[in-house]
């Protein structure tokens, strides 16, 4: 997440924060990289249950991000792409509304002595993971076109045609196959919304992350004083 401008006139330092998808696929040359960027701490915002189907290569930080299942969901209500992208619009909010306290303290801990550099990941590294990252950055003092512009990357690196059998799994518990490849990608009105509804529901990032996040003023300075630098 490094090397972006902030409207501050500083930047985000390179090479201390990292997004990524699970980790549990991770090959011997993959974790010799992570070693290689110096990574100390690897916080899992997954469920319990995915963590415990797909366990973690290394000692990490659990983090529940709390996100809406599919599962949970009338697969008869989700056949088109429009669809499936209000589902994730909706995922979003429903993130901001009840993990507050959690992505509260997955940046405090970012802010402390040790906490970095890091990297934090859920099961695809695009909704759980792309809102806390969405979060970070906009706190940093990123544009909000960039910060959609690094949401928009995981579609780069996932999504339909690199995960043709995620695909499959969902057209074969009933979701139609346009809305099956949808929720596979990174539509950017979605998160442009929910970052909205931030502004407006909550004040913007400032609000709350001292607010619904649980935030104090010291670790919010902490952070931008370990995260970025003078350009």
């Amino acid at each position: 997440l490094g090397g972006y401008a902030t409207t501050e006139g500083s930047l985000v330092v390179t090479g201390r924060v990292f997004r990524s998808d699970s980790l549990h696929g991770c090959t011997g040359q993959d974790l010799a990289l992570l070693d290689a960027y110096g990574i100390r701490v690897v916080y899992d915002l997954r469920r319990s249950i995915e963590i415990d189907e797909k366990p973690d290569p290394r000692r990490y930080v659990h983090l529940e991000i709390y996100s809406r299942q599919l599962r949970d969901t009338d697969p008869a209500s989700l056949q088109e792409a429009a669809e499936a992208e209000q589902w994730l619009y909706e995922d979003y909010l429903t993130m901001l509304e009840r993990s507050g306290r959690v992505f509260g303290m997955l940046l405090a801990r970012m802010a402390e002595p040790g906490g970095s550099p890091c990297v934090f990941h859920c099961l695809g590294g695009k909704d759980r993971t792309g809102m806390a990252a969405a979060l970070l950055l906009s706190w940093l003092g990123v544009e909000r076109e960039t910060v959609l512009d690094d949401y928009e990357l995981t579609g780069q690196f996932c999504g339909p045609r690199r995960l043709p059998e995620i695909v499959e799994l969902f057209v074969a518990a009933g979701i139609g196959r346009p809305a099956a490849e949808a929720l596979l990608t990174t539509p950017r009105w979605t998160m442009a919304k929910a970052l909205e509804a931030l502004d407006e529901i909550y004040g913007g990032i400032g609000s709350y992350l001292r607010g619904a996040a649980g935030m104090s003023a010291t670790t919010l300075d902490q952070l931008k004083q370990t995260l970025t630098t003078v350009r």
